[in-house]
């Protein structure tokens, strides 16, 4: 590693320099998912440029945070994460009772899926479980991690930015949102006690997947 590299690693490894990339791009996402007008091009435009910014950032922050977390041993990741998986389900079978008998109708967010899940359900279908769930995972848990450092102030604040993205269109905000607050608290509270954002990963595809097997089901 040349001396310009070296120092650039050493740059991005700071926890000063952390802390400040992490709370730019967490309001660059947040604007990114609030600005719903925007041409299609601009936001091609929007996207290639933060993933210019992303791929050294994480390329440095992960490379030895995976590396210990996976290890040689494959096996003990895949016990960790079902470990997290069967503290979930309990969770999530009691908040989904509590919320249908809370709750009326649906959120303006889960209209839309549905309405549009037909149109390209494969493409929708890895959207929902794989592909939406690590960006958001990554931009609402892993980011104010870096920058918020009290326990209760990060869980709040990450859990309620995660759910107000939801129902950012929604005629009803103020009364869905807490349909989203459970899971968002609950996603927030694991990745703050496990500092893994693969157990998140691994909870939340789960819980998307259950919400949208009714409707993969019912194209088949």
């Amino acid at each position: 590693m040349n001396s310009k590299a070296e120092r650039f690693y050493n740059f991005i490894k700071s926890e000063k320099t952390q802390k400040v990339i992490a709370f730019i791009l967490y309001i660059l996402f947040i604007v990114m998912y609030i600005i719903d007008y925007w041409s299609v091009s601009l936001q091609i435009m929007y996207i290639i440029v933060l993933t210019f910014i992303l791929c050294p950032v994480i390329t440095i922050w992960f490379n030895e945070k995976l590396d210990k977390k996976l290890g040689k041993n494959i096996i003990q990741t895949i016990k960790r994460l079902t470990k997290e998986i069967a503290k979930f389900i309990p969770f999530r079978l009691i908040s989904s009772f509590i919320i249908s008998f809370i709750f009326i109708g649906e959120p303006a967010n889960e209209t839309s899926i549905n309405e549009s899940f037909g149109n390209a359900i494969v493409f929708n279908t890895m959207l929902i479980i794989f592909i939406g769930v690590i960006f958001e995972e990554f931009v609402f848990r892993l980011l104010p991690y870096k920058f918020i450092k009290n326990k209760t102030l990060y869980i709040i604040i990450s859990a309620f930015v995660f759910a107000g993205i939801h129902i950012i269109n929604d005629p009803n905000p103020l009364y869905y949102i807490w349909v989203y607050m459970p899971d968002a608290l609950y996603y927030s509270y694991r990745y703050h006690k496990t500092n893994d954002l693969l157990v998140t990963i691994s909870i939340h595809s789960l819980n998307n997947l259950l919400a949208t097997l009714p409707l993969i089901l019912s194209y088949f």
